[in-house]
């Protein structure tokens, strides 16, 4: 008997603190939303220049993958620049660093790859000064499609 009385009295005691009408299951709900808006903020400070669904996708699919780079899943990879970026440099040291030849777009503003992507590779591309914004979507082992996205497309942020 003690035993039923300390459940409803818990369940009683979380209502009462929070004044909540829902009770415990829209404190976990809150909770939930609290720790997403946490995690946002931290990919916003790490990696400013990513769009936060990149990012979640990315970690998503670590699992699946290995730890070396060669494992690493394959994206298709926007980047979009400040305007007079030199399409050509810009160009070459992408192919350095990824072996891939992007495709470029509005004016030599908007790069597009298929390639592997990692967290590292990430940071890499968001600390480059000339970059604005980056965006993809996992390709697997298929090929890109090309540019799906613009700069500032709320539609592809997929906020997590």
């Amino acid at each position: 008997m003690s035993q039923i009385a300390i459940d409803s009295t818990f369940g009683r005691d979380i209502f009462e603190l929070t004044g909540s009408r829902f009770g415990k299951e829209a404190i976990e709900l809150q909770a939930v939303k609290i720790q997403r808006e946490k995690l946002q903020s931290i990919y916003t400070q790490i990696l400013p220049k990513a769009v936060p669904g990149l990012i979640g996708d990315l970690l998503s699919r670590q699992g699946d993958y290995h730890k070396s780079p060669e494992d690493a899943p394959m994206y298709t990879i926007e980047v979009f620049t400040k305007k007079g970026t030199d399409p050509e440099e810009a160009k070459r040291y992408i192919f350095e660093k990824t072996g891939m030849i992007p495709a470029v777009y509005d004016k030599g503003t908007h790069y597009v790859t298929n390639q592997k992507l990692t967290l590292q590779i990430l940071k890499e591309i968001s600390d480059c000064e000339d970059v604005l914004e980056i965006t993809g979507e996992y390709s697997g082992s298929c090929g890109s499609i090309g540019p799906v996205h613009e700069r500032g497309d709320q539609a592809h942020c997929r906020l997590l």
